[in-house]
């Protein structure tokens, strides 16, 4: 499994994939509204959603898991 971490304090702002959906290499997985302004997180493997630990509105730190990719 390959863990998708936030960068730095932000807001979840909105969610562009499923638990269960296919994705390839560096899409775009969610928007965060930080003090930089939105920062979309993408993935950088292929594979399954397994696990989304955030929703929108919830608030990250550096370091939060957001997402769970179980690459294929």
């Amino acid at each position: 499994m390959h863990d998708i971490r936030a960068g730095s304090p932000a807001t979840v702002i909105e969610l562009l994939v499923d638990e269960g959906q296919m994705v390839a290499e560096l899409d775009a997985l969610v928007i965060l509204d930080s003090s930089d302004g939105e920062v979309v997180v993408i993935t950088e493997v292929p594979g399954v959603v397994r696990e989304i630990h955030v929703e929108p509105g919830s608030s990250v730190t550096e370091g939060s898991l957001i997402a769970l990719i179980d690459e294929s």
